[in-house]
């Protein structure tokens, strides 16, 4: 028999999809688009310069987002894009500007779901939409909404930890010294083992990535209090 919270977990996942799904998009074609105008036409040539998600999302990498989301950690991974550096105009430069052209998108896409959260919260209000349950239409569009806040602020975070083969790491050996490369390269074919320890045995990447759960959440909350009182309706425990 299926429980309660396999169900609350499954809603949640569904609740979640269309955030995480706009965000590893966008955030693939960030990488492509930049490669390209700064001289790589490999991403092109692999189909990636589009906003598709079928050319961006990873089969095992969705299938284990699923699982890792019922164990209590949504962790997964789009398709790569593979850049050849040695096309870029300045190679060493221009693999940074590649490298933080992904979490730069997802942070551009911040202020968009905070204005569809207000909107929504807005429209609910004012035309009496339910918000009686988890299920009910004005919470679905809410936390729809939220789930953009937070997964795109945290999808940024992540990332620009400096762990192969998250986009960090090539920031910090591009503007790093030689020896950092050297250190990367050997870590390499250990870095999906290394993240995994990270994320499920430590409470490292936790308290790393805690501060940018809490301002997502925040920046969340002032626009749903934002929209209340535009609404006319003021949340409880809003001071005046």
């Amino acid at each position: 028999m299926i429980g309660d919270n396999f169900m609350e977990q499954l809603f949640g996942l569904l609740l979640a999809i269309p955030a995480l799904v706009a965000a590893l998009t966008v955030h693939e074609f960030a990488h492509a688009w930049s490669a390209n105008r700064l001289g790589d036409d490999t991403p092109r040539r692999d189909g990636r310069l589009t906003l598709d998600p079928m050319a961006h999302l990873d089969p095992i990498g969705s299938l284990f987002f699923l699982v890792m989301w019922f164990s209590g950690f949504g962790i997964g991974w789009a398709k790569p894009v593979m850049v050849n550096h040695r096309n870029l105009h300045d190679p060493k430069r221009d693999a940074v500007l590649v490298a933080i052209a992904g979490p730069i998108s997802n942070l551009i896409q911040v202020p968009i779901w905070l204005l569809l959260l207000f909107l929504w919260n807005v429209i609910a209000l004012k035309t009496g939409m339910s918000f009686d349950s988890v299920a009910s239409p004005g919470n679905i569009g809410d936390a729809i909404c939220r789930n953009g806040v937070m997964i795109n602020v945290l999808l940024a975070a992540f990332n620009m930890i400096p762990i192969p083969p998250l986009d960090g790491h090539w920031v910090l050996e591009g503007l790093g010294p030689p020896f950092v490369t050297d250190f990367f390269n050997t870590i390499r074919p250990y870095s999906f083992v290394i993240l995994i320890v990270l994320i499920n045995f430590t409470p490292l990447l936790s308290i790393a990535l805690f501060p940018a759960m809490r301002f997502a959440a925040q920046l969340a909350q002032f626009a749903v209090q934002t929209s209340m009182r535009f609404a006319g309706v003021l949340p409880p425990g809003w001071m005046t």
